[in-house]
């Protein structure tokens, strides 16, 4: 399922896709490769209520997955697994360009080197000091074919550094936003690839070592996922906004965004989606509480956390409030529907 995240997701995304069936309104300007969701939104009845929470709670969970990981990232710590977090790697870009260009004594210069299991990657650096992350400093890493920890990865990432403070590398106490770009970004894990196009802000204040806040933002992230060549799914997360946080093992997350494309199982859709209250999970898989809400056209569905085993479906099929449907399903259940 993490291969399916955006991110966002949402990043995601989050990222959190482009989507089949009918006109939509005007894309992000800066990457016309991200176009928002299609007007119409989709109908939510008792039959597809819970492949649409499910869908919906997988962009959201883009934020809570990245807020976990990043103090393993940003340590050097290999993060295991095949993880398409949009946050994932922009860090780790971060983290990589500035000792390179250190070594290089230079700013401004491209330098390009072999991947460890093959192909290539790209860095093109302007730095205002190699020895430490400064407002303003840019960053693209372009890959070729790079293969790294059994992953493969294909296209552009671009990021720049503003509202600096502290030493991002030696300190646990710092903060930094990234406008992050993806043009083509794919990751290729075993025979699935997931490619990203669209734009993300990422904004981060660590604290200490185990706390730290997370926002992100943009216009649209487009994601296709291909399994053995062949289109599977596609999903846009657009005018979306997703904040995170972690203290000690509670990680804390929320969003609100408009989502649509064609998956598998779900055919084409459009709807938009909102925490009512933040998913909390206190050092479990699964939140143990929250809940949001996906709006459909004249009608909605409910997630409500009912435990750390499951979770409550309330189908509105007026969009008014009025529950006609309730569903109790568990967390392996409901992930699995989509």
């Amino acid at each position: 399922m993490n291969q399916r995240l955006i991110p966002l997701a949402l990043c995601c995304a989050l990222s959190l896709s482009a989507c089949g069936g009918g006109g939509g309104s005007p894309g992000n300007t800066n990457n016309p490769g991200a176009p928002a969701p299609v007007s119409t939104l989709s109908i939510i009845t008792a039959t597809n209520a819970t492949d649409i929470a499910a869908a919906a709670y997988a962009g959201t969970t883009a934020v809570s997955e990245s807020s976990s990981a990043l103090s393993s990232i940003l340590t050097g710590v290999s993060v295991g697994g095949a993880n398409i977090s949009v946050v994932t790697p922009a860090l780790r870009l971060i983290r990589n360009a500035y000792p390179r260009a250190k070594a290089q004594l230079l700013t401004g210069v491209t330098m390009t080197e072999a991947c460890s299991g093959g192909g290539s990657l790209t860095i093109e650096a302007n730095l205002r000091n190699e020895q430490m992350a400064s407002n303003g400093d840019t960053i693209t890493m372009t890959a070729n074919n790079c293969v790294e920890d059994g992953e493969t990865a294909n296209g552009k990432l671009s990021t720049t550094l503003s509202n600096v403070s502290g030493d991002v590398f030696n300190s646990w106490n710092w903060a930094a936003t990234m406008d992050t770009t993806l043009t083509d970004f794919a990751i290729t894990s075993g025979g699935e690839t997931v490619s990203v196009n669209g734009d993300m802000k990422i904004a981060l204040t660590q604290t200490n070592s185990t706390t730290s806040a997370l926002v992100l933002s943009g216009k649209a992230l487009r994601t296709t996922v291909k399994r053995n060549g062949v289109t599977v799914d596609t999903f846009t997360l657009a005018d979306y906004s997703m904040t995170g946080s972690t203290r000690d093992t509670t990680v804390t997350s929320a969003a609100s965004f408009a989502m649509s494309g064609s998956a598998s199982g779900l055919g084409q859709f459009s709807f938009t989606v909102k925490n009512l209250q933040p998913f909390v999970s206190t050092g479990g898989a699964m939140p143990t509480s929250g809940s949001l809400i996906v709006n459909g056209a004249a009608s909605s569905v409910t997630i409500t956390v009912a435990s750390t085993s499951g979770v409550r479906l309330d189908v509105s099929a007026k969009g008014d409030g009025a529950i006609t449907q309730t569903n109790t399903l568990s967390w392996m259940a409901f992930l699995a529907a989509f």
